[in-house]
């Protein structure tokens, strides 16, 4: 194993650690659930209403903003992460909203279809997949995405959009994702191989998280080799967009 061979097989090891109480304690306060609500006007609701959808697996629910919004559009909602203090926060989130989410402390390799059960849809937001940056490993992944839906079912991924930014178009404008006003998100390293992503709060207070910095195209080939079909893309939650524009990418496909 070279040099880059092992920096990125501890990069990938190390994506929970990445999240650290005191970073999750403040992430809320970055996404701002009410702004971001409002950012997204149901686009992802939409959707899987669109696909026929009712039951749904968040498999990387972070705080569990998204798990909570399907949950109160009346969809069946498993969630489950790899980070315990995220699972945590979100399981804190669902009670103070009263809602029964069934939860699971998984890493995505754990994902059972025999014991979850299969879905009409997986959803993997926040730019999630991008935790893992050996290519195998991706597609080892998204096979397990394929195995709990059920046939035709409905993949959801989004990125950040990497096209723009290792070509130097960096834009986060606090419009959709991460909507707080009392933190903001900056570049540390980019290069083809690693993208650190520096959240700085008002008290100064600094979390840096590294990714692989996955571009759209090539996140497209990697779902199609997966036993996907219908891949569909939208910019910031429009099927028309500008892809040097854009905060981030989403990706929709149907098992095959």
């Amino acid at each position: 194993m070279n040099l880059m061979s092992v920096h990125k097989h501890n990069e990938v090891c190390s994506y929970s650690a990445q999240y650290s109480a005191d970073f999750v304690e403040r992430w809320d306060e970055l996404i701002d659930w009410e702004k971001r609500k409002k950012g997204e006007s149901g686009f992802f609701e939409q959707l899987l209403r669109a696909h026929g959808v009712r039951s749904v697996i968040d498999v990387s629910t972070g705080s569990g903003f998204h798990a909570v919004q399907f949950k109160e559009a009346g969809f069946d909602v498993v969630a489950s992460d790899g980070s315990s203090t995220m699972l945590t926060k979100a399981r804190a989130n669902f009670r103070q909203r009263g809602l029964e989410i069934e939860s699971h402390y998984l890493d995505w390799l754990e994902l059972d279809p025999t014991v979850l059960g299969a879905f009409d849809a997986v959803v993997c937001l926040g730019s999630s997949l991008c935790h893992v940056f050996d290519g195998h490993e991706r597609l080892t992944v998204l096979e397990k995405f394929r195995a709990l839906l059920k046939p035709g079912g409905l993949l959801i991924v989004d990125q950040r959009n990497f096209f723009a930014i290792r070509a130097g178009k960096f834009k986060s404008s606090g419009n959709y994702y991460y909507c707080g006003t009392n933190a903001c998100v900056s570049l540390g390293q980019v290069d083809e191989d690693l993208c650190e992503f520096i959240y700085s709060f008002d008290n100064a207070e600094q979390y840096r998280l590294k990714v692989y910095p996955l571009l759209p195209g090539e996140l497209k080939e990697e779902v199609l080799a997966c036993g996907f079909s219908d891949h569909e893309s939208y910019g910031d939650f429009q099927p028309d967009y500008d892809m040097m524009n854009c905060d981030f990418v989403i990706h929709t496909a149907r098992a095959i």
